[in-house]
Order: C-alpha cells, then sequence, then structure tokens
C-alpha cells in the first residue's frame, strides 16, 4: 500500500494526524506501507525518525508553511479549493510518479482530497480517498463566525470545496467519511458518489482507566488550538458560558489543554480560574480527575476525537447538537447536548452537583466505546473494505 499524508502522522495529535496514525497501526498487520508526507518544519523532520509505526518506506517532502501561503496566493483567483494549492508541490509530485513507476503498488491510500491531485489520474492500481470530513459543510458554517476577510475567503472555499467534493470522489474506487452525517450531506447537497463510513475510534491503552478521585470543580476541554473551530469554541466557553457557571459555583475552574495555543487564548490565563497547559506530551493525568469535559462546537464535521477520549476515560461530557454531529451516543444517557448558553452552563452545573447522574452517563459512555469506538474494530472494518476492492 502506498499512504499519503498532508503532514506527518505522527505525534498522534489532532484529527489530521490521529486517524492516519491508527489506520497504518493496525493496517500495517496486514499490508506493506510505504508512507509518503509533507514535513513543513525542522521540528516534523526529527519526529519522522521518533516514529514507532511499523513501515516499509518513509519518504518526506519539505513544504515550509511561506511557500504554502505563496501557492495560495496564486489559487485565489483560480476556481480550485485553496486546500489544494496549499499542498502543491513539484517535487511530491516527481516522488510519487517514481514510486508508482518503480514499485507493484495494490493500493493507494489518499488521505484527505488535499491529496487527491496527486494521484486522481494513476491508472492500473485502486485507490482509495479518506475524505474524512465534510469539508464545503465545515467552511459553510465557519464563515458564519469570522470577520474581515477571513469570512469572504471561507464562503468562497465552502463553494469551491462543494463542487471539487463532487467531482473528485468519481475518481476513486472508495470513498471514505467519518460519520453518517457527514456522508448524508455530501451525498443529499453536494452529489459525491461511492462513501462509506468509517467512524474514528480510542486507543485504550492511550487512554486507560485508572480510579482517581473526581474534582467536582474542574472542567477541562482539548484539542488541538491551532485550529479556528477549536479556538471559537473555548472562547465561546469562557465568554458566554463559564461566567453562567460561576455564578451557581464560583470555585469553578477551566482547564485548558491543547497544542499551538494562540495568543487569545492564552491571555485568558490573567484569570486565576482558567488554567492552560501547552504541548504536553501525556494528557490522561491532566483530565483524569475532571467531573466534566466541555466540547461547546458551534463549527464541528465528522466525530469530535475529544469527546470520545473524555468517554474513554469517563469524562462526562457536554456538547452542542453540532459538537454531537455523527457520534452514535444517546443525548442524556451517554452524553449531555445544549445549544445555548444557559442551557450549556445548566447541564454543566448539573454534572458539578449531581455525582449520581454524573457517574451515570461517565458509565453509559464508557460502555459505548467498548462496544463501538475501539480503534482496533474500527480498522478491521476498513481493512476488509480495502481487501475486497483489491
Amino acid at each position: 500500500m502506498l499512504f499519503l499524508t498532508t503532514r506527518f502522522p505522527f505525534p498522534p495529535i489532532g484529527g489530521e494526524k490521529l486517524r492516519p496514525f491508527h489506520f497504518i497501526k493496525h493496517l500495517s498487520k496486514n499490508w506493506k506501507i510505504t508512507l509518503v508526507s509533507f514535513v513543513e518544519s525542522d521540528i516534523e523532520t526529527r519526529q519522522v525518525e521518533n516514529c514507532p509505526l511499523k513501515l516499509e518506506n518513509t519518504h518526506t517532502v519539505s513544504l515550509p508553511r511561506i511557500r504554502s501561503y505563496i501557492n495560495c496566493l496564486g489559487g485565489l483567483f483560480s476556481k480550485t479549493p485553496l486546500e489544494i494549492p496549499y499542498y502543491t508541490s513539484q517535487k511530491m509530485h516527481q516522488l510519487l510518479q517514481r514510486e508508482v513507476q518503480t514499485n507493484k503498488y495494490d493500493l493507494i491510500f489518499c488521505h484527505l482530497i488535499r491529496m487527491a491531485p496527486y494521484v486522481e489520474k494513476i491508472t492500473g492500481i485502486k485507490k482509495v480517498l479518506d475524505m474524512c470530513d465534510a469539508l464545503s459543510f465545515r467552511y459553510g458554517l465557519s464563515y458564519q463566525l469570522r470577520k474581515g476577510p477571513s469570512k469572504l475567503i471561507e464562503l468562497i472555499e465552502s463553494k469551491r470545496l462543494a463542487n471539487y467534493e463532487s467531482k473528485i470522489s468519481e475518481k476513486f474506487d472508495l470513498n471514505l467519511i467519518a460519520s453518517i452525517k457527514d456522508k448524508t450531506y455530501l451525498e443529499q447537497k453536494v452529489g459525491a458518489k461511492g462513501l462509506t463510513v468509517v467512524e474514528n475510534g480510542v486507543d485504550l491503552e492511550a487512554c486507560e482507566y485508572s480510579q482517581v478521585q473526581t474534582d467536582y470543580k474542574k472542567i477541562v476541554f482539548f484539542g488541538n488550538l491551532r485550529t479556528f473551530h477549536n479556538i471559537d469554541a473555548v472562547q465561546y466557553f469562557y465568554k458566554e458560558i463559564f461566567p453562567l457557571v460561576k455564578q451557581k459555583i464560583q470555585e469553578a475552574r477551566f482547564v485548558i489543554i491543547g497544542a499551538c495555543v494562540p495568543r487569545c487564548i492564552l491571555k485568558m490565563a490573567k484569570d486565576r480560574s482558567v488554567s492552560i497547559l501547552s504541548e504536553v506530551e501525556n494528557m490522561h493525568p491532566h483530565i483524569s480527575d475532571a467531573c466534566v469535559s466541555v466540547a461547546p462546537m458551534r463549527i464541528a464535521v465528522g466525530v469530535q476525537n475529544k469527546i470520545l477520549q473524555s468517554m474513554a476515560s469517563k469524562i462526562p461530557v457536554v456538547t452542542t447538537t453540532l459538537g454531537l454531529g455523527g457520534l452514535q451516543a444517546r443525548a442524556g444517557q451517554d452524553i449531555l447536548v445544549a445549544d445555548n448558553p444557559r442551557d450549556f452552563a445548566d447541564k454543566v452545573i448539573l454534572l458539578m452537583r449531581n455525582r449520581p447522574t454524573g457517574d451515570s452517563i461517565r458509565q453509559d459512555a464508557y460502555r459505548l466505546i467498548r462496544e463501538r469506538y475501539l480503534w482496533p474494530d474500527v480498522v478491521d472494518k476498513l481493512n476488509k473494505l480495502l481487501m475486497h476492492i483489491v
């Protein structure tokens, strides 16, 4: 298998890395995998050397972020989504051409539509595209919350992606998507074809539950804060929901854990009731004693890994309808759902005060994870799909 990713999938932090990391980790038991990926910095290049994945070969192409930005300037005046020129590289094109010509591959696995242009014209080899999320839907949500030039750019990007997602899906033998909600959107609104749902999962070894004393004043949010949808979720909670919680529970504390924490989030640490942990190697010790994990998403597609990981750690979750997305969880039993600040705050307060309710939700959510969302089971389903098409 020739496996293509836009970002080297180690360490597995954030959706762009987590999904391909676990796909490769478990598929390598049945496949000989050559990984081809971009790296954008010296730090990422060093991470390649420490990657624990079992790979036949690893090839990387350097693509500094400044180069990607320059590529996008030219892309502003085309009809192609900016996701495509951002990852355009002649070196990558040449590398993949050599790989396909000199090695006999049974399958090309392309993670995200950003890499699709490199292989869409290749014939004679079965091809799989992991679209993962409905990007046109995500940009359609995010532009509504953006300001300035970003608002117009994301509106245009949403329309370009809708057209691109439809056309590119026809070039692959199998198209994967992470949730039934995104599958329905792409089929009904965009016209994409041949979509099969393969959900995200949880590695229970990395999120192993241990008996700790719950801190009933501690609220956590964790995620990759490089992305606008996570930044918006933190700001929304801090500005509109957290003050309502503190009206009832003055000792409440909000702990934010994430990578690439921007300045707009860092300045929240001036508030003594807010703590920020950045770039932690192991998140579990910092979240395991929380009484509630919040995912107040106003922009969300696919399946939220932060919710799966919270459930696996037996931390009750409060999210929005968008945050729940295609997750097969029962609102009110496995998870609590609220779509306005007052209702969201009330559900957070409920979990902070009502221990039996929190205990019931944490047990039901953990059971759901064990039954449906373990990575070995998820990738076993994927492997059967891949074996079938080859």
